[in-house]
Order: structure tokens, then C-alpha cells, then sequence
């Protein structure tokens, strides 16, 4: 009992980071580590946004998903946000393949 207790604990709560990953075809470490990467943290701000603007996750609450803090979160978003609000064709590219990732798909 206690394997399918994990397992669906496993699926419930990383299967949005997983999908997330999967579809910019990284590893959802990748997204937890401290890389610095321009490509990697800008993966990383927009799962922040899809989280907080699409499944309405606190700043906090995000920020624990990813060993952040929440002040980071928050600039993250906030980033996402001006790149999107001045047509930034390469994060709309990006925001466009992700931000159909419901939180209740199971």
C-alpha cells in the first residue's frame, strides 16, 4: 500500500513539471538546479508563470516547486509578462507550446 501511496503522490504532484519539461525536451532537474543558462531560466520563468497565472499557485508556493524564494518567483513572472506584453517572438513561441498545460490533467 505504501508503494501506490508514492506513486501517486509522484504523478499528482510532479506530473505538471514533468509534462512541462517534456515539452521543451529537458529534464525537470534542469529546471530545479541552480543553472544559469539563458535558456534554462527562461524555461524556469515561465513554469513560474504558467503556475502562478494559469493554475493560480502563490509566489510561495511556486518558489518551494523550485528552491526558490518568492521574491524570485514574483521577478520572474514579471519578466515573462514584458516580454510577452512587447510581442517577444521567441518567448511567445514558448509560452504557446506550454501554457495549455492544465493543473487538473491527470
Amino acid at each position: 500500500m505504501k508503494t501506490i501511496k508514492n506513486e501517486t503522490l509522484e504523478r499528482n504532484e510532479n506530473w505538471v513539471m514533468n509534462e512541462f519539461a517534456k515539452r521543451f525536451d529537458v529534464n525537470p532537474m534542469q529546471i530545479i538546479e541552480q543553472n544559469k543558462s539563458a535558456h534554462i531560466c527562461s524555461i524556469r520563468h515561465l513554469y513560474c508563470k504558467l503556475r502562478h497565472d494559469k493554475h493560480g499557485i502563490s509566489y510561495s508556493a511556486t518558489g518551494r516547486e523550485i528552491g526558490r524564494c518568492h521574491s524570485t518567483v514574483k521577478y520572474a513572472v514579471t519578466r515573462i509578462n514584458k516580454l510577452l506584453l512587447v510581442n517577444n517572438k521567441r518567448m511567445i513561441a514558448m509560452w504557446n507550446k506550454v501554457r495549455d498545460i492544465s493543473e487538473s490533467y491527470l
